[in-house]
């Protein structure tokens, strides 16, 4: 595992669980998207921890949302400190590489901590002008650009292909007396 992937999996977890907290992400499909994560750190489908995580998805959604770039670094901290976590090395899987929570951590616990720090990082590495929402009409999904010209308008192809479907089709119906 290279350290940007893992990087970017605490971003898309982070972007995911702001997606849930803003309506734009159903809880089954935070499951679903986050399903290898999920469940290789040791979550089994308890009920309460939706709570938990649609919780924090707001907070970040509303974070992401502030517009001022002060405010926003500034609530970014706040969020950060109140997350238990301690960077610490670890090489768990053969690959060197920081986890924020303990390895025993509680899932409800591990998530949240892990969402924060690796937006934090991605932020301070990338600046958040590539966390956008979805292009795509009735999606709105967060997501991370990681084109290299900072292009990307789309979540998934699933959204560019569903565009690029509809503005064929429009133009069809154009032509068409």
């Amino acid at each position: 595992m290279s350290f940007t992937d893992y990087d970017l999996n605490a971003v898309g977890m982070a972007l995911d669980l702001a997606s849930l907290g803003d309506g734009t992400l159903s809880y089954p499909d935070l499951v679903e998207r986050q399903r290898d994560m999920f469940f290789e750190h040791g979550y089994r489908g308890e009920e309460h921890i939706q709570t938990r995580l649609a919780g924090i998805g707001r907070r970040i959604a509303g974070l992401l949302a502030t517009p001022a770039e002060d405010d926003f670094l500034d609530a970014l901290a706040i969020l950060l400190a109140e997350q238990d976590c301690k960077p610490y090395l670890t090489r768990h899987d053969g690959v060197p590489h920081l986890h924020f929570a303990r390895d025993a951590a509680p899932f409800g616990e591990w998530v949240p901590t892990m969402a924060v720090a690796g937006l934090v990082l991605y932020v301070c590495r990338h600046g958040r002008s590539r966390l956008r929402r979805c292009a795509a009409a009735g999606c709105g999904r967060w997501f991370a650009d990681t084109s290299r010209n900072s292009s990307r308008r789309y979540c998934e192809h699933a959204c560019a292909s569903r565009t690029t479907v509809a503005a064929f089709r429009a133009r069809q119906a154009k032509k068409t007396p």
